[in-house]
């Protein structure tokens, strides 16, 4: 567009030059210099208009808009370097996507496969005659077994699996509850720990109810761990206008009010956590991103050597 504007000053300057031979006064050099103001002004004025075009047209790029043009060259420049690093990039995310998702899909295989002759080790160290090197065994046999659950955990968040595989649909919250405390029902009454409930009747919510069960059995298997031999762990829900609540509420030693916000961190383990409790800090993380990818999620209401109060907010039609 440069060259068009500089051939039209150019004619205009040698019109004033031919006109100068005829015509002479300052009329016609008032008319030169305001033929080429004109001139200018509109050309920055288009060039304006151009640049905010382009800025608005690479912006839609970015935000996922297609930009229909009838041929490529119409594009400028930049909008063709930039349409060729999105592709670029999107073609590297699906790579990526797919190796996570094959070493998901290895590691879960991997697990399951290790869990048969895991349980058959069990059963023979549980056989009679009961030595130390029985009680050994076992020990060593329920650690693998415990980090070969969290490897089949942890696949599932770096692969992808949850988000593609969640149904969510309006379901009941009492039966979502029932579900994850029959999971974890063993495990408090070794500990005589008491699992009491509030839940309305008819209340229900919209969730995937395989995954959103594991998240909230994750919730009450952190409880039953911190939570003193006796002690009592309450459940309780309430509708609201857009959403369902649920609380868990523990008698645990409670987090500090730094930490709060780091739990739901990925390995992230408390400082009073980690020499006291076995794990491997994903439960709070995969519950989490359950959750989120459902449409609700989890927070914590916590003091130090006052219990923590875990709520999780479940989306209602």
């Amino acid at each position: 567009m440069i060259y068009i504007f500089a051939a039209v000053i150019a004619v205009v300057s040698a019109a004033y030059w031919f006109a100068g031979q005829f015509i002479f006064g300052g009329a016609l050099l008032t008319c030169y210099v305001a033929a080429v103001t004109a001139i200018c002004v509109v050309y920055f004025m288009l060039e304006r208009t151009k640049t905010r075009r382009l800025i608005q047209r690479v912006s839609d790029l970015f935000d996922g808009k297609f930009i229909s043009v009838a041929d490529e060259s119409e594009l400028s420049g930049l909008e063709r370097r930039v349409i060729r690093s999105m592709k670029n990039a999107a073609a590297r995310e699906a790579k990526v996507t797919e190796s996570y998702r094959n070493i998901a899909a290895l590691a879960s295989d991997i697990s399951h496969q290790c869990k048969t002759p895991l349980s058959s080790l069990m059963m023979y160290a549980e056989m009679p005659p009961d030595t130390e090197n029985s009680a050994v065994i076992r020990a060593q046999a329920e650690k693998l077994s415990f980090l070969l659950d969290a490897l089949t955990k942890l696949s599932r968040c770096e692969g992808g699996l949850i988000a593609e595989n969640l149904r969510p649909a309006e379901n009941s919250v009492l039966t979502l509850i029932c579900n994850a405390v029959n999971g974890i029902i063993s495990v408090a009454n070794i500990k005589h720990i008491e699992i009491t409930s509030d839940i309305p009747d008819g209340l229900c919510a919209v969730f995937d109810p395989r995954w959103t069960s594991e998240a909230i059995f994750n919730l009450l298997d952190n409880a039953v761990k911190y939570s003193p031999p006796g002690s009592v762990i309450s459940i309780s829900a309430r509708a609201y206008d857009k959403f369902a609540r649920v609380d868990i509420a523990d008698c645990g030693p409670g987090i500090s009010e730094n930490e709060q916000t780091s739990i739901w961190k990925r390995f992230y383990r408390g400082k009073d956590a980690a020499d006291s409790v076995e794990g491997v800090g994903i439960g709070l993380y995969l519950t989490q991103l359950i959750l989120i990818s459902g449409g609700g999620r989890a927070s914590v209401k916590s003091a130090v050597g006052q219990g923590s109060m875990f709520s999780v907010f479940l989306p209602q039609i």
